[in-house]
């Protein structure tokens, strides 16, 4: 029950009237419960009723069962998929699935040996080296750009793109992040790693692997060896510090982090001003004013430090903040009180706490000498919102399925690397990206990492339930979709380089993802890293 008051207050948010009905099985067999000891008389109660009702649960379960199993082969391997579960096995088959993967879920690994892992490791980034050569990108000049320098990496809640150069009532709802991005480097098509929390957002950037689908590989299995990037930077000298305002016991991130090779570990009982609480989060003001004198006093190291901010989380409503009108800087007009108009103003805060940490790095005398790698730790807004559809000026007629799933996971991000102009990198990456390009620039060795640098990416992203994003297209672990027009893709009749491209980005797709998986579930990298 440690997330109970997360959970309760975002349910209004997510909750739909017609999902009532799930939930209608439960009054009927209280009905059924309560005719055992309630008699109305003069009517006996029907004794029959009760068996009935349990033989056609019964029957209708096996007929359920009958035409689940075909669907399950494509949903019960190593690509783990919620959405195709339901898709293809209804909210039945979902059910048992999600059993069955709890209960054998280490044997669909396709990976049992560290040996064999190793290999298939290899050969996937011989390929992805090979087609960085054939399209001649070269990243070398980016390495050890920023050696020695401190790095900072804010992980923002549910800050998405579209919030990004976007004005409400003639206002920026985003003045801070839009003036870093214009000023350094902007990465345009950043995406989560899943559709789920902020452990799985912070489990890829650790790790460069990907979470779990069912959102528990950050928080279930701590206890395995990653080549994970405070053990990199680490051993080149580097303080590590992480930074939360909420309980160490929130996602087990007592255990977590207590796992990784971290130095100080600040959790919101450690912060001496908690004055201003979103439920049970401290606010990103009080955070980002107090890190700076809670961190280390000898200075003769460089700093890695992991910030995780959280005041824009569901349910969005800025509770506890003091003084809240006067730190927004946006009139959500008639969007006020709606998920939507709720969701900028949370975002326009978060931007404002933002600008306070970006000052207090200025103050303190870190700014000039600091890297600095911001993002969104994954959606806020569901794309399917009809505010939010009118709000991006988009006809809901035409405002396809594929786009819809590529907005999902597409969340803002930037970094500042001193001395560096101001450039704009548009291929599609993921989180499992930041931890080889911070590495690359700071000029550590990467051992091990799914994700390849931004200044040298592979020509695709893949989320774990095997949907993959490119720059025009969409796959959603079956068909491929132009991301334009929504329209399926015929293969046959692309042009071959196009064809091949798209083949090659489902065969990586499924590599990585089997990787990761067996890494997750066999713990293959322990007394191997």
């Amino acid at each position: 029950m440690q997330y109970k008051d997360e959970i309760l207050a975002a349910i209004p948010t997510l909750l739909k009237g017609q999902q009532i009905l799930y939930f209608v099985d439960f009054i009927v067999f209280a009905i059924l419960l309560l005719s055992k000891w309630i008699r109305i008389k003069p009517m006996e109660p029907v004794k029959w009723v009760p068996n009935a009702v349990m033989f056609g649960c019964i029957v209708f379960f096996c007929m359920s069962y009958h035409f689940i199993p075909e669907s399950l082969e494509l949903v019960t391997g190593y690509i783990y998929s919620k959405y195709n579960s339901v898709r293809y096995g209804t909210i039945y088959g979902y059910h048992f699935v999600d059993i069955k993967n709890a209960i054998t879920n280490h044997k669909i690994a396709p990976f049992n040996t560290y040996e064999e892992l190793q290999t298939a490791y290899e050969d996937l980034k011989k390929e992805q080296k090979l087609y960085a050569s054939e399209k001649s990108i070269d990243s070398s000049q980016y390495t050890g750009i920023a050696e020695g320098m401190n790095v900072f990496v804010i992980q923002l809640e549910s800050v998405q793109q579209f919030v990004i150069n976007r004005q409400m009532n003639g206002k920026e709802i985003t003045p801070n992040l839009n003036r870093f991005l214009a000023e350094n480097i902007h990465i345009t098509n950043m995406h989560a790693s899943s559709y789920t929390t902020t452990a799985d957002s912070e489990h890829s950037f650790i790790t460069s692997i990907y979470p779990s689908e069912n959102g528990e590989a950050f928080s279930k299995y701590y206890s395995n060896t990653y080549d994970d990037i405070f053990k990199n930077f680490k051993k080149a000298g580097y303080t590590n510090i992480y930074a939360h305002g909420n309980y160490d016991t929130f996602w087990n991130r007592a255990n977590v982090l207590a796992k990784y090779e971290v130095d100080e570990i600040y959790f919101i009982h450690d912060f001496e001003d908690t004055s201003e609480l979103i439920r049970t989060y401290l606010s990103d003001e009080l955070l980002y004013r107090q890190i700076f004198d809670m961190l280390p006093k000898d200075m003769d190291k460089p700093i890695f430090a992991d910030i995780v901010a959280a005041s824009s989380h569901k349910p969005f409503d800025l509770a506890g903040i003091q003084n809240k009108e006067e730190k927004l800087s946006i009139d959500v007009g008639k969007y006020k009180e709606t998920a939507l108009g709720d969701y900028l103003e949370a975002v326009n805060y978060a931007d404002y706490a933002f600008g306070i940490f970006l000052e207090e790095l200025k103050n303190r005398g870190f700014y000039d000498n600091s890297v600095i790698f911001v993002y969104g730790d994954h959606y806020g807004m569901t794309m399917y919102d009809e505010d939010l559809i009118e709000f991006l000026g988009e006809n809901p007629e035409n405002y396809n399925m594929a786009r819809m799933q590529y907005e999902f996971s597409h969340v803002a991000c930037g970094m500042r690397i001193p001395g560096m102009q101001h450039q704009i990198i548009d291929t599609p990456v993921s989180k499992v990206d930041i931890k080889p390009s911070l590495l690359q620039i700071a000029n550590l060795e990467d051992t091990f990492s799914l994700g390849t640098s931004i200044f040298e990416p592979k020509p695709y992203v893949c989320i774990n339930n095997g949907n993959i994003i490119k720059d025009k297209y969409y796959y959603d672990a079956e068909k491929w979709y132009d991301l334009e027009t929504g329209e399926i893709i015929t293969i046959e009749n692309l042009e071959e380089d196009v064809r091949k491209a798209l083949d090659n980005a489902v065969e990586w797709t499924k590599q990585e993802l089997g990787i990761s998986m067996s890494v997750l579930t066999e713990n293959l990298l322990k007394n191997k890293l």
